[in-house]
């Protein structure tokens, strides 16, 4: 069986539903982040999941090294066009991490983790980032803040984007946060449906922690403010 991310990462159509991804945000979070973090010029950057690579164009137009991976090669082909000497991407499944101590950042940003019905595939994840990080090396992971999700969760709606109607519906229960898409084009009709682990931060740093990796910090948005229960997102720092 395909697993659902195979088919509608790949699909043009999700590409049209998520194409108004906010870009600024996307740059404040990473100007933030660097303010933070305060790397050196020579720092290497992996973009775990990087998607058509927003976020590793930014790092590099900054002067960073980064290479940028994902398993969608539609999503890769778009990002190649950007490629650069320092600025490289590649169709890879995250789980199949293969590099050693070769970054000294890695980043896995727009909740791009809790996919797989196997938690130990999030093991495979975490230990291949943990192997790919140089010594003291930082790994950002950003996710939903699940108890915020789950109360203010928006239960259906629909949104028209080029004369497409999607049809979204959005429920969990005890392990995961689904929502289906569903929509028609040409009088064919088509139906994903998203499915992401209801992950909280205590899950998160216990499986950080077993591939040793040290949390460091904890915040709740874009801004970087503190995380608490009412937070927007759940972003967090580990060392290794």
């Amino acid at each position: 069986m395909t697993s659902w991310y195979k088919n509608w990462f790949d699909s043009k159509y999700y590409h049209i539903l998520y194409n108004k991804r906010n870009h600024d945000e996307a740059e404040l979070f990473i100007n933030n982040l660097l303010k933070f973090l305060s790397p050196t010029k020579k720092s290497y950057f992996l973009d775990l999941c990087c998607g058509k690579g927003r976020h590793s164009i930014l790092l590099n137009k900054m002067g960073y090294r980064v290479d940028g991976i994902d398993l969608s090669k539609n999503s890769i082909k778009q990002a190649l066009r950007e490629k650069k000497n320092n600025l490289n991407f590649f169709v890879r499944d995250m789980r199949l991490i293969r590099e050693q101590n070769k970054y000294n950042f890695i980043l896995n940003l727009f909740t791009s983790f809790g996919y797989f019905n196997d938690s130990k595939d999030n093991h495979l994840v975490i230990n291949g980032v943990s192997k790919a990080l140089k010594k003291n090396g930082i790994f950002i992971i950003d996710f939903l803040n699940i108890e915020k999700t789950l109360k203010d969760l928006n239960k259906s709606e629909t949104i028209k984007i080029n004369e497409i109607n999607f049809y979204i519906k959005r429920w969990s229960d005890l392990n995961f946060l689904y929502k289906k898409i569903e929509f028609k084009e040409k009088n064919k009709k088509f139906e994903f449906t998203e499915r992401i682990q209801l992950l909280n931060k205590e899950q998160i740093v216990n499986l950080c922690s077993k591939s040793n990796l040290k949390n460091m910090s904890i915040f709740g948005d874009y801004q970087l403010n503190d995380f608490n229960e009412n937070s927007e997102r759940l972003i967090l720092l580990f060392k290794k």
